[in-house]
């Protein structure tokens, strides 16, 4: 019998809790993967995210896009009510707490001031998160749906052909959160490339 996306989420979270020794460890093992990698190196452009406390913590990668003078969004949560995140790109001169703030779920997020972004320009890599992945690139998220809806409407605009040659998707995840197989249905955005 497979499992339903609330039993993996609940097995994930109690793994996250077994491990929780673990993870700033795994988090910079990973970090050190995306740093090195072609996909990242590549990229003008690093769509990030702001780790809660079992997720990967990107802080090494956003700030090293940073100096190295890349181009980095990080989202803030705009409606509750909709699940609705809007990103914000990153003052390249300042320190990243100057321009963060924690906002809902004790997340860090960008400073309302920082320009706003819609479309993600040439050579953008987004990193997302999420509660479980497959090698393949399956994901399954936390259950709210905002990265669900801020890749399917605002970024790809339901038609993923024409930005796939510039946009690269990569789930980020500690090891234990990749699975073989995962319940899915069709507002599920699949990655290009899983990084755990």
């Amino acid at each position: 019998m497979s499992m339903d996306k609330q039993e993996i989420r609940k097995e994930i979270k109690a793994l996250c809790s077994q491990n929780a020794g673990l993870l700033a460890q795994k988090s910079m093992e990973i970090c050190k993967k995306i740093l090195t990698s072609l996909q990242y190196n590549a990229a003008t452009t690093l769509f990030a995210y702001m780790a809660l406390p079992d997720e990967v913590d990107l802080s090494p990668v956003i700030q090293d896009a940073l100096a190295n003078g890349k181009n980095v969004a990080v989202p803030k949560i705009i409606s509750q009510t909709e699940n609705i995140i809007q990103f914000f790109y990153l003052d390249k001169t300042k320190n990243l707490t100057e321009q963060t703030a924690t906002g809902t779920y004790n997340i860090l997020e960008p400073d309302e001031s920082l320009p706003a972004t819609l479309d993600p320009a040439q050579k953008t890599l987004i990193l997302v998160p999420g509660r479980a992945f497959t090698k393949e690139g399956d994901r399954l998220g936390r259950g709210k749906g905002y990265y669900d809806r801020f890749l399917g409407d605002v970024l790809l605009n339901g038609n993923r052909k024409d930005i796939e040659a510039y946009v690269i998707l990569a789930g980020v995840c500690f090891d234990f959160q990749i699975k073989k197989s995962l319940p899915l249905d069709d507002r599920d955005i699949k990655m290009d490339f899983i990084f755990y």
